[in-house]
């Protein structure tokens, strides 16, 4: 067989994102396009027993001794790429998983984990829908059932033209079978790229530590939010969870900055020795929060790390875990 003489280019790989259709775990049909900056498939951690006790004989392994299990097993998501005022409500809403609308808040003493059911009404808040589609037909899956378990928004002034960027990943154990409806095919329906880019600088009317103004350089927040999969759903056949409990066994919230070096910062030296001693993080368009379009807030936290930072100029590089707040532990607002 000769050679296939066709090239692709890795632009051709499409991620594309969209709430679960009606119920939860029920795949949608149309997409919105993600602005990648690379595509990696999804983990599909299917049980594989090469050799079954008694099934075949010799020193190769043969075919027939493969036993493959697809069902009940975890689908693993990564996605990296530009944020955009598009993706960040679809994105916010279920890594968090408290609301479907800005603002989205992390109440104080919080004392139950948010739950749901496989296949109720599904909701933004709840499971997302992801289509990769590849270069040719085989290699196009769709994964429903999804739950954003890690989300990390960053930007830095003088990376991406001040844009912010995305990093998440994602679980399902909807089952998604190897020739499926799901799997394969001629590709998912993807809306076109937007454009409607999220900046640093849409937060720099208003950037303080502990109450004190400060000139960010650039920042990262991290929202860690795991999933557990209850029970084995529906017949013995299907494998899908029964329930999803999320915030097991905490949810974590880390906001990681540098900032220009003066003065103002001088007190988070003594805050990162002194655990009791709480300071909190505000990025927002607006002098007062309450009003702000865009928000980024963690109410009280404790200095977990702390550095300085020997660039250009001398910054401070210094990492804030949420704790709980009096009103608010997190906020975020963005409309």
């Amino acid at each position: 067989m000769a050679i296939n003489p066709v090239f692709f280019n890795p632009k051709e790989l499409h991620v594309g994102v969209a709430v679960d259709t009606s119920n939860v775990g029920t795949a949608a049909s149309s997409f919105q396009m993600i602005e990648t900056d690379s595509v990696s498939y999804p983990t599909f951690n299917d049980t594989i027993y090469e050799r079954r006790a008694g099934s075949g004989s010799g020193v190769v392994v043969d075919t027939g001794d493969i036993f493959v299990h697809q069902k009940g097993n975890v689908i693993e998501v990564s996605v990296s790429g530009l944020m955009t005022d598009t993706l960040f409500p679809t994105l916010m809403s279920c890594a968090l998983g408290t609301g479907t609308t800005s603002p989205w808040t992390v109440g104080a003493n919080l004392t139950s984990n948010p739950t749901f059911e496989h296949g109720e009404t599904s909701g933004i808040d709840k499971t997302l829908c992801f289509a990769f589609n590849g270069a040719v037909a085989n290699d196009n899956c769709i994964i429903p059932g999804c739950v954003v378990t890690s989300l990390t928004l960053s930007a830095d002034a003088n990376d991406d033209g001040g844009r912010m960027t995305f990093d998440l990943t994602a679980q399902s154990r909807t089952q998604v079978s190897a020739g499926g409806t799901t799997y394969g095919g001629s590709g998912a329906s993807m809306t076109a790229l937007s454009n409607d880019y999220v900046f640093l600088g849409d937060y720099s009317d208003n950037s303080s530590v502990d109450g004190l103004n400060i000139l960010l350089k650039s920042f990262s927040l991290a929202i860690e939010n795991p999933v557990v999969f209850g029970g084995f759903g529906g017949s013995a056949e299907e494998g899908s969870p029964q329930t999803y409990i999320r915030m097991v066994p905490e949810l974590g919230i880390v906001f990681n900055g540098v900032a220009k070096y003066d003065t103002n910062l001088d007190q988070l030296w003594e805050d990162h020795r002194d655990k009791s001693s709480m300071g909190g993080v505000t990025l927002s368009n607006h002098g007062t929060p309450g009003t702000a379009t865009r928000l980024i807030e963690i109410e009280a936290g404790t200095v977990e790390e702390l550095s300085w930072d020997e660039g250009d100029y001398l910054g401070l590089s210094f990492g804030i875990k949420a704790r709980n707040g009096s009103t608010n532990t997190f906020r975020v607002t963005h409309t």
